[in-house]
């Protein structure tokens, strides 16, 4: 078969237990619990068991407001239909593009803390191998996408099903060594909300799922239930892991605070000190699987988001991605400044990802309007998630910081630059091969 026609997406091919793992591996359960949550707990301390629930029902609001969207709106598009959709071309224009930059930009981002951060922490390794392991990432995710959309889908089905497992056995070995008990709560409301919202960010990523509606079994009905059941499912498990987490360093702020002074991956250090090496060696593995399925799971949303922008076949999507992907892993590996390159493209990445949650929130109130009754619960969801993602864009762009912030804005400025002229130039660009 011809790979044009084999990577095409096909409509209703894709199961719901694999949207379920196309959202669940975005959220990267084990990278979370591993890593992500130590900036909850920076903030928290103690209270970050208490944060955790707060993050997630804070996150909640966006949640609801993309199952809504979800359950009417399947397409490969995802977020640039939405926005499309429920207002114009041009605003549904401006939210895909951001979208676009914020996620190939993230693919660099997350390969290269994986290589340039992570693995050095661990392990050490000499720069020359580092740099080809920069470089051979993004050629084998792209390789596997060329292989077409199941296997990726089936791969982060298997491993985010394992990372859950060892969260669970870690975290059942903590508590039968601890016992139950409430962790302290003693820390300023300024700390206590910054660990909440946190742990709110740190959930978000299950929207990937958006882009398979076309693709779906059952279609928008299946993508909006997957992505309610990855969210819950990665909450209870980012919540358990706050409680142990805690609870491994004697329930106390200081106890935490002694913890993160000895290392900013205190999932992997107390999978060590009470379970042994061999399984802090597996835990460690799948946190590195987790951030690379992470990878995976953007790389097919991105590839169907360029698609739907472009109107160009599925390969050539996924050649542009990859050349965007490759170029950027290029320079760090050429450059060795792997903490820079992974600096600036994650201030790019949530910039522009707030950017077109804060649209795709702000005209939420015209897509109900449209397709249901517009109520006063309606325009409140609509109204806090907008507020929700504007202080995430504000926290990323105040106060000003160089280059980081001018980077912001400048990745800001080209996705709404990108959106207006794709619209005007349209039948140019926007054709078939």
């Amino acid at each position: 078969m011809n790979i044009d026609k084999r990577l095409e997406p096909k409509k209703e091919s894709i199961p719901k237990y694999l949207v379920i793992a196309q959202s669940l591996s975005s959220i990267a359960p084990l990278g979370s619990v591993s890593a992500y949550l130590t900036f909850a707990f920076q903030s928290s301390l103690a209270s970050t068991f208490y944060a955790a629930i707060l993050g997630a029902l804070i996150y909640l609001l966006w949640v609801m407001l993309g199952y809504n969207y979800s359950k009417i709106v399947a397409t490969t598009g995802g977020i640039y239909d939405f926005a499309r959709i429920a207002s114009t071309e041009t605003v549904g224009k401006i939210a895909g593009w951001l979208y676009w930059i914020s996620y190939a930009i993230y693919l660099p981002s997350v390969t290269t803390y994986l290589t340039g951060i992570v693995l050095p922490s661990v392990f050490n390794i000499p720069p020359s191998l580092l740099a080809i392991i920069e470089v051979i990432i993004p050629i084998i995710l792209t390789i596997l996408l060329i292989s077409g959309v199941k296997p990726p889908l089936f791969y982060a089905l298997i491993t985010s099903t394992i990372e859950i497992i060892l969260i669970t056995v870690l975290g059942i070995k903590v508590i039968s060594v601890t016992g139950i008990k409430l962790p302290q709560y003693n820390i300023p409301q300024y700390n206590f909300w910054s660990g909440a919202l946190a742990v709110a960010f740190t959930l978000a990523g299950g929207g990937a799922s958006f882009f398979l509606g076309y693709e779906a079994k059952g279609r928008g009905k299946t993508v909006g239930s997957s992505y309610l059941t990855a969210f819950s499912i990665a909450s209870i498990v980012v919540i358990f892991a706050s409680y142990f987490e805690t609870a491994a360093v004697g329930f106390s702020n200081s106890g935490i605070s002694n913890l993160l002074s000895v290392t900013q991956y205190p999932g992997f250090y107390i999978s060590q000190e009470f379970l042994g090496s061999t399984f802090s060696i597996i835990f460690f593995v799948f946190t590195v699987n987790s951030l690379l399925g992470s990878a995976i799971a953007a790389y097919v949303a991105l590839s169907r988001l360029t698609y739907s922008l472009t109107s160009r076949k599925m390969l050539t999507s996924i050649i542009i991605v990859a050349i965007f992907f490759i170029s950027f892993n290029l320079i760090a590996s050429i450059t060795g400044q792997y903490c820079l390159v992974y600096q600036y493209t994650t201030e790019a990445s949530l910039v522009t990802l707030f950017s077109s949650h804060a649209i795709v929130s702000a005209v939420y109130p015209l897509f109900v309007k449209k397709f249901y009754k517009l109520n006063l619960p309606s325009i409140l969801l609509a109204l806090s998630s907008t507020i929700l993602m504007a202080y995430g864009l504000y926290s990323n762009l105040i106060p000003y910081e160089y280059p980081n912030t001018l980077i912001g804005i400048i990745s800001l400025i080209s996705g709404v630059i990108l959106g207006i002229l794709s619209n005007i130039l349209k039948p140019i660009l926007y054709r078939k091969n």
